[in-house]
């Protein structure tokens, strides 16, 4: 199922191969549920620890869970996390500071 976010998650992937490994700011692992219309359609668990990107569930420091548009407004630029949640247009299961770490990461892939 192709979904709006779907390009999000492969700049996401594209600049994973550009980060040193050894040389990172942000080492946590985030998982993302990609719902349509409440259900959870696509999960993807992004391991900046492992500096990998699979498509899949597994364990998570935190958890972020929206709609397909909203994943794309974040990673767009559209919207920032701030105002997603502000709004509860995003959901956070575990360490909810942890997505203020990634947000630069994600509006990077803008450039």
């Amino acid at each position: 199922m192709a979904l709006k976010s779907d390009p999000v998650f492969e700049r996401i992937a594209k600049r994973l191969e550009s980060i040193d490994p050894n040389n990172r700011q942000v080492q946590q692992v985030y998982k993302f549920r990609i719902q349509q219309n409440g259900t959870v359609v696509k999960t993807w668990v992004l391991d900046l620890k492992a500096v990998k990107l699979t498509e899949g569930d597994g364990p998570a420091e935190a958890t972020l869970t929206m709609e397909d548009d909203i994943m794309f407004a974040l990673g767009t630029g559209a919207m920032p996390a701030k105002e997603a949640l502000a709004q509860d247009k995003l959901d956070v299961e575990g360490q909810v500071e942890l997505i203020f770490l990634l947000e630069p990461f994600i509006a990077s892939l803008k450039k």
